[in-house]
């Protein structure tokens, strides 16, 4: 595998002084002789200074430093370049980094100077000392010989023809003839740049690309200045960056070892680059929001999203054996058509398995099938995937063995792949979910942003509907039950008068039912001792046969001694309880019997009562009733008893029921709190993608607006199709949920809610259903059941992406929904959502087709660079615009030579190879060409 060529972070301290001063150096122990060589035998002995070196290059290794800009005052005053300390830095640099098992410091030669405030000039990183001479001639250009550099041991100020180098001319000279980048010295200190209005001017030079300041956080005066929004320092076009240094004029360390003021490392900064170089510098300096950081830590610790690592080919028909190891930022796939870069991302969509999802379009499949097209026999496929800091996976793909995981763990591989938060974009994607009929997926979208959260939610929602089926059917049962109980008090009323017509025998009449309802009392006391007796009765047969142990305890099991007493101690009381239970059955056997079956009190009672029953009887015979009607007297008595007790029956059924409407009402109205969680989540989300994208889109959404699934539902209801209803029932369904849309938010929990209310009073219908008020709420009252089921059932959000315009405040260009954008703004706003949405890396091949190209620039260019710091981004492009201003930390570029996509260019942007391939294969907007020129100067 190759290595990593792309851009990362390197710690630099770009103002370090040395012993070269040794007046003002602070420690004494690394302060140059005079002479600075001692004479040896065999000529000047360098043994001191070389050893001196080597102490402060190893000091630099210790802070971890990787690029240092040595910028002594006035350079040197010494003529032979033995004498300069920089000298031996550069010749000590490489073995005091293979000593420690380290890469070599990159430094960067130069000095600093007084134009009536301090500057640094810095020059290209350089191992050999002979390159040190054309630094040293630079301040000769600039007017300062070596005899003329100090007075009395003080730097002497720059300048020329007796008036000071003005910054201009410092810029002219250092920029422009000679390659080096230039740095307002502690620009915020009293002798600062900012810290006198008639250095505004110098301030305002296209040129300075970068000042040097002391404090962070920024003064308000200076924040104000370097953020464009001090009207007296007004500065066109970009301000410049802004870095930290330390100004060593030591390596000491505090009691903790860390830099004292002033110190080598105190402060730094840490600059993102290829590899560093004054080219590498400018161009940091020109991207500085994503390429300079003043942080104490590196970038890096913070970027802790996954990302994919590198992918290998070998073995391919069309591309020749390569492996791309990717940046976790911005990654640009370019090349000309026929060079293989979607191929490339096609291969990682089968990588991940992204190429079975059942959303790609039939077209999106092909792309992807023919990608397997240019495989061999011998083909093989690796991806690293890193999900947390150096914890790699390791996936290959062969066409005869398929997908595997050969390096890290995993128990199911198709879950473990669908739970990779990879996304894979295709151009015809991207104008699939704008397209008509795409609402689902763009909910899909939000709500992947809040799974955790939703899922929650749903999971209530499912619960509390599956009860709310419940108890529609008590309530069901509840109102049988009511009827039932209204037809028994009637016909008790009915038998009761009866009765009473027979008055003549009112009196024994009354004393036989009075007896009949005690007998019945006796009964029911019987029959609840009895079911007693038999609850108790099926515990105890329920108990389990306590016969030997309850399980076997292995003596290999932690505590099994203790195991097997507990299981002792178990068995035995069980038995204990068995036991008491027995007892208790038989005590409640015992008293039955007293209570009931032998009580002879009830027995002389029994026939007391029964007596009534005969009186009554020879009463009826005495007044001369005939025997027939006694007969209907007696069936009317168990008529009326049965009637009483199935009453009785039926109002202790109710009394267990009456509850069920409140608890009803109780439970809907949980399920549409439910809802509405659902959707006050998802506005969240939305508010929180609008505010990312920086007011480029606003995404909206609309509880329960999701026309199209509510119809599907609506027609399940459809009555007969001849029918009047039938033949409107589609144009009633769309008025209803329209109008519904139009009323109070929050009014109607649902549609379905709406419509229900409007059932309960007709007067409430709007429009044109006002003409079948008389034959919709029959209609549906008869489709009850399904009524129910509709209830329960939410209606899908509504998503919708309005699409602004950024110039000189935000201007409404159309929705994604009012069909008002073109398909290039509709992408553009797609983008904007996709771009900001999740934390895995996301793979999209050629975002830049059938989008609006004023907002490639404008709007997608500063969205890419915002989301390569919290996401991996993959693109494959051919517009400039996207690795040159998105300033991609690493370009690949393909060519094409016999048929086969071979490796061009990869690297930074501010790679030689890379910036000349960019130019050689793509075109961009003249905004692309005029940062291209401020970058590379082509």
């Amino acid at each position: 595998m190759s290595n990593y060529q792309g851009m990362r972070w390197f710690k630099a301290d770009f103002q370090v002084q040395t012993p070269e001063d040794s007046k003002n150096w602070s420690d004494v122990e690394l302060r140059l002789g005079n002479p600075r060589r001692a004479r040896g035998l065999e000529g000047p002995d360098e043994t001191e200074i070389s050893s001196k070196a080597r102490t402060f290059l190893k000091r630099c290794h210790d802070l971890e430093l990787q690029i240092i800009g040595i910028t002594d005052h006035n350079f040197s005053g010494h003529t032979d370049p033995r004498d300069w300390f920089l000298t031996h830095l550069l010749e000590q640099n490489k073995s005091v980094a293979r000593e420690l098992g380290r890469e070599p410091i990159y430094i960067l030669p130069g000095f600093e100077v007084d134009i009536g405030y301090h500057v640094l000039c810095l020059f290209e990183p350089t191992g050999k000392a002979k390159d040190l001479e054309r630094v040293n001639k630079v301040l000769i250009q600039l007017g300062l010989t070596e005899a003329q550099r100090f007075t009395k041991g003080e730097p002497t100020p720059l300048r020329r023809e007796d008036s000071t180098v003005s910054m201009a001319k410092l810029l002219k000279v250092v920029q422009e003839e000679n390659g080096g980048i230039v740095i307002a010295a502690h620009a915020d200190q009293n002798d600062g740049l900012l810290e006198r209005p008639s250095n505004r001017l110098d301030y305002q030079l296209p040129d300075l690309l970068a000042i040097e300041v002391t404090q962070y956080p920024l003064s308000q005066k200076v924040a104000s200045i370097l953020g464009g929004k001090n009207p007296e320092w007004s500065r066109p076009g970009k301000q410049p960056a802004y870095v930290q240094s330390s100004d060593a004029k030591s390596l000491a360390t505090d009691d903790q070892g860390n830099p004292k003021s002033n110190s080598l490392g105190y402060r730094y900064t840490w600059v993102k680059c290829s590899q560093p170089s004054i080219a590498a510098l400018k161009q940091a300096f020109l991207d500085s929001e994503s390429r300079i950081s003043i942080d104490k830590e590196s970038p890096d610790l913070h970027q802790t999203f996954p990302r994919i690592v590198s992918l290998t080919i070998k073995g391919s028909k069309y591309l020749e054996d390569q492996t791309i190891a990717f940046s976790r930022n911005l990654n640009t796939l370019i090349g000309a058509r026929g060079t293989g870069k979607s191929t490339i991302l096609e291969l990682l969509r089968i990588m991940f398995a992204r190429h079975e999802t059942e959303s790609l379009s039939d077209r999106a499949k092909q792309k992807a099938e023919r990608a397997k097209g240019t495989f061999t026999p011998d083909t093989e496929i690796l991806v690293e995937w890193e999900s947390i800091p150096g914890e790699l996976d390791r996936l290959r793909y062969t066409p005869n063995e398929g997908l595997s995981l050969v390096q890290g763990e995993v128990h199911d591989l198709p879950t473990y792949l669908r739970h990779l938060p990879v996304q894979f974009y295709s151009q015809q994607q991207l104008t699939d979910l704008t397209a008509s009929g795409s609402q689902p997926q763009l909910l899909r979208l939000v709500d992947e942003l809040c799974t955790a959260e939703l899922e929650k939610l749903q999971g209530e929602e499912r619960t509390v509907a599956a009860d709310i089926k419940r108890l529609f059917a008590a309530k069901d049962q509840a109102q049988a039950v009511q009827n039932e109980i209204t037809n028994l008090k009637q016909e008790l009323l009915e038998l009761e008068r009866q009765w009473q017509a027979r008055k003549d025998v009112q009196k024994e009449a009354e004393d036989f039912q009075n007896s009949s309802l005690a007998k019945r009392y006796f009964k029911t006391m019987s029959e609840a001792f009895d079911k007693d007796l038999s609850a108790v009765d099926q515990a105890l047969k329920l108990l389990h046969t306590l016969t030997g142990e309850p399980f076997s305890v292995t003596e290999k099991w932690p505590h099994s001694q203790w195991l097997s007493q507990q299981a002792k101690s178990v068995s035995d009381r069980r038995a204990a309880h068995r036991k008491k239970l027995a007892e208790v059955l038989a005590d409640m056997q015992a008293d039955f019997s007293a209570l009931f079956t032998q009580n002879q009190r009830w027995k002389e009672i029994e026939i007391e009562l029964d007596g009534a029953r005969d009186a009554f009887v020879s009463a009826c015979e005495a007044k001369g009733i005939q025997p027939q009607d006694v007969s209907r007297l007696q069936e009317l008595d168990r008529t009326k008893q049965a009637k009483l007790s199935s009453l009785q029956d039926k109002e202790r059924q109710w009394k267990e029921l009456e509850g069920v409407a409140s608890e009803l009402e109780q439970s809907l109205a949980r399920l549409f709190g439910l809802w509405n969680q659902q959707y006050m989540l998802r506005e969240k989300i939305a508010r929180e993608i609008s505010e990312k994208t920086g007011g480029s889109i606003r995404v909206l959404i609309r509880p329960m607006a999701y026309e199209s699934s509510f119809m599907i539902d609506w027609d399940s209801l459809e009555p007969d199709r001849r029918s009047r209803l039938g033949k409107e029932w589609d144009s009633i369904g769309t008025y209803l949920f329209r109008d519904f849309l139009k009323a109070e938010p929050g009014l109607h929990s649902s549609p379905w809610e709406y419509i229900e209310w409007l059932m309960q009073d007709l007067t409430k219908l709007p429009g044109i259903v006002q003409q079948f008020k008389t034959e919709l709420p029959p209609y549906l009252e008869s489709m009850h059941e399904k009524w129910r089921q509709l209830r329960l059932i939410r209606v899908p959000d509504l998503v919708d992406i309005e699409l602004y315009r950024q110039d000189r405040g935000q201007h409404l260009i159309g929705s994604v929904g009012g069909r008002q954008l073109s398909e290039g703004q509709r992408n553009t706003a797609i983008l904007n959502l996709l771009l900001v949405r999740g934390f895995g890396p996301i793979i999209i091949d050629q975002p830049e087709d059938e989008v609006d190209t004023s907002f490639i620039y404008r709007d997608l260019v500063p969205l890419l660079k915002q989301a390569k710091s919290q996401r991996q981004l993959i693109l494959a492009t051919h517009n400039a615009n996207l690795p040159v201003n998105a300033d991609s930390e690493f370009v690949y570029a393909l060519k094409s030579e016999q048929g086969v996509g071979r490796l061009l260019a990869q690297g930074g942007t501010d790679r030689k190879a890379t910036a000349t391939a960019i130019l050689d294969i793509m075109e961009g907007s003249e905004e692309a060409f005029k940062r291209r020129f401020e970058k590379y100067h082509f």
